[in-house]
């Protein structure tokens, strides 16, 4: 398996095809134009950007990949990559009766 660094040198068609051999799929959030779909790829996140298909009428196509850091903070979009998904995590799972 690639690691992130190797994985973000890749061209788009190249990543697209790691990520749907390898990725697991973990949640879906959206972000107009577009749904956004995070996976789990080996050790770290990937986000794959999905818009209306120009060619396919109701249907969606991948417009863009970006791998999350998780290691160091500074070099995330964000501080905190996941917030945007915390209102998806159910923690119900997590306690026992």
């Amino acid at each position: 398996m690639l690691t992130q660094i190797e994985y973000n040198q890749l061209p788009l068609p190249k990543k697209a095809d790691l990520l749907w051999r390898h990725g697991q799929h973990l949640l879906n959030r959206p972000s107009p134009p577009f749904t956004v779909s995070l996976y789990l790829v080996g050790d770290f996140f990937v986000e794959a950007y999905f818009g209306e298909s120009t060619y396919y009428e109701g249907n969606h196509e991948l417009l863009h990949l970006f791998s999350l850091h998780t290691q160091n903070r500074r070099k995330s979009r964000s501080q905190y990559p996941f917030e945007r998904y915390l209102d998806q995590i159910d923690l119900q799972a997590l306690i026992r009766d």
